[in-house]
């Protein structure tokens, strides 16, 4: 089943229905005129709908791994952290060859630096929720898991307006159901995991990124990679042609999984 029918599963169609009136036949024989005895006209009963209960949220979000893969096109996703300057220029780099991204940011970092969902927004980019710490989920309890992401989409409303479509849990790849039921306590329907990991996380060189990235690549991917890397800003470019060549259109996550 494709990912993008997975999530759209989650929405519920409901329904109305009313009760209809029953008359009664007329009598074979009805007495003379004038023995009738007037009567009060009675008011026929007015029908009532039947209301069906709202569903409940889902209790636990989704968790996509990548998107589908009938089509040429792949999402490029940036944890958003570190220096404001490489984000901006990776941003520059992006725009100028005409890509999509998307960023899912720590809390912390746009509480530091709220023109950075300005810029990315402005960009024509997706921006979403990456807890509000950075603090391995898989560790946390059930209430310190819920207010690492409710308070970063608390801070994503704020400097961003909306708090984004996606999440993406912190310090894991593969979620777990504590993790999935925080992201749908805040809303969110679907946890962003990713099925090509750019590792420039581990700061290698440049061509170790590239080759990452694009040794892994197929149509529908979910890239991992990270803002405030500069060596995911020397690889880009080289990523980049390496998508075109592969006739791969790098989309925001929004119009992967549409």
């Amino acid at each position: 089943m494709e990912r993008r029918t997975v999530l759209k599963s989650a929405l519920l169609a409901l329904g109305t229905g009313a009760l209809a009136d029953c008359s009664s036949p007329e009598q074979a024989k009805s007495p003379p005129p004038a023995a009738q005895t007037p009567s009060s006209p009675t008011a026929a009963p007015k029908p009532t709908a039947k209301h069906t209960p709202k569903p409940a949220p889902p209790t636990e979000a989704v968790e996509i791994g990548h998107g589908p893969r009938t089509v040429p096109q792949v999402a490029l996703t940036f944890h958003g952290n570190g220096d404001p300057a490489l984000g901006t220029t990776l941003l520059d780099l992006v725009e100028h060859a005409g890509a999509k991204i998307s960023v899912l940011a720590v809390g912390t970092w746009l509480v530091a630096h709220p023109e950075m969902a300005t810029r990315i927004l402005h960009g024509g980019h997706d921006l979403g929720n990456h807890t509000m710490h950075h603090k391995s989920m898989r560790k946390l309890g059930a209430a310190e898991a819920r207010r690492e992401v409710h308070d970063c989409a608390t801070v994503l409303r704020r400097t961003a307006k909306s708090q984004g479509r996606w999440f993406r849990a912190s310090g894991t790849q593969q979620t777990t159901p504590l993790i999935r039921s925080s992201a749908a306590a805040s809303g969110y329907a679907a946890c962003v995991s990713y099925d090509v990991d750019g590792l420039d996380w581990q700061d290698p060189s440049a061509p170790t990124v590239v080759k990452a990235v694009l040794d892994g690549v197929r149509p529908g991917s979910i890239v991992s990679l990270h803002l405030g890397h500069p060596v995911t800003v020397k690889a880009l470019p080289q990523i980049l042609s390496g998508l075109q060549a592969k006739h791969l259109t790098p989309v925001t996550l929004s119009d992967l999984l549409k």
